[in-house]
């Protein structure tokens, strides 16, 4: 007499308990994943940044030692340079020589939720793509995910419509000259950032960090938006406006790049590091 034998298989609780682990097991390893690929931006951009300090020292080199430097008219391109070919060059274009890469300029973990005040059009397109650099729509041109520090870009000036106080926008002449700057390696001149140039008058009233630079990313909470941005809820904001790990990569002007946490991304008249003003640029 043959025995049939019986069949076997996966009954409903089995099923379910083999879904559930998996269930667990994503999401203990997604997060794990998704931080990974964060660090992986993260040193990207960084060595984009070490790459865009380098074109800076190798420019002062060239320039006897004077950082970059904008006409101040051209500076606000938003407001009619648009499409003039002609215009003075940007601060990547006057680094773009020394990198030989537009995608240099732009950072992997770039995303824009902020779009009241990006002046990201001048100092024209036309014939110059490269400068119709909407951070949020990098499809019309090359995507410039860096800021350029204004007290640097004018050479110390700064404008005073909009005073918030003095320490914001009162900055020495000779700013963007090596060898007036008290620390070059303490002093920022370029850094992650929501439009392509941040400012010390653009910091946070109260805790003095710089707002463009430190969420440069924008923020869904707790951060308002604006020409002049404030913090309403700290915690918030960085984590839903730093780019990278709760901060930002910064280009010093000696050269280097370096990481800082966004709430230490601040002037020292604010206790912070950085000297990104008047008194602490140059004597």
């Amino acid at each position: 007499m043959v025995m049939k034998s019986k069949k076997s298989g996966f009954t409903l609780i089995e099923l379910l308990v083999v879904i559930a682990i998996i269930a667990i097991l994503a999401a203990i390893l997604f997060p794990v994943f998704s931080r990974a690929r964060e660090q992986a931006r993260s040193a990207a951009c960084l060595s984009h940044a070490k790459q865009i300090g380098l074109a800076l020292a190798m420019y002062a080199q060239d320039w006897d030692e004077v950082l970059p430097i904008q006409i101040i008219p051209c500076h606000w391109g938003v407001y009619g340079a648009q499409g003039n070919p002609y215009g003075p060059l940007m601060w990547t274009e006057q680094l773009y020589p020394y990198v030989k890469n537009w995608q240099v300029f732009s950072c992997p973990s770039a995303s824009q939720t902020c779009t009241e005040w990006n002046a990201c059009c001048y100092p024209g397109a036309a014939g110059r793509p490269q400068n119709n650099i909407a951070t949020w729509n990098p499809a019309t041109g090359a995507a410039c995910n860096y800021g350029y520090n204004e007290a640097i870009m004018h050479d110390g000036w700064v404008p005073t419509w909009g005073v918030r106080g003095i320490r914001h926008i009162q900055c020495a002449l000779g700013a963007a000259h090596l060898a007036r700057l008290i620390s070059p390696s303490e002093t920022p001149v370029i850094a992650d950032n929501w439009n392509t140039f941040f400012s010390p008058r653009a910091s946070d009233e109260k805790t003095g960090i710089l707002v463009r630079t430190a969420f440069a990313n924008g923020a869904s909470q707790g951060l308002q938006c604006g020409c002049f941005p404030h913090i309403t809820d700290l915690q918030a904001a960085l984590e839903t406006g730093a780019r990278h790990r709760g901060g930002a990569n910064l280009i010093f002007a000696d050269g280097h790049a370096k990481w800082y946490k966004g709430d230490q991304i601040r002037s020292r008249c604010f206790g912070g590091p950085l000297r990104v003003c008047f008194p602490d640029l140059v004597p």
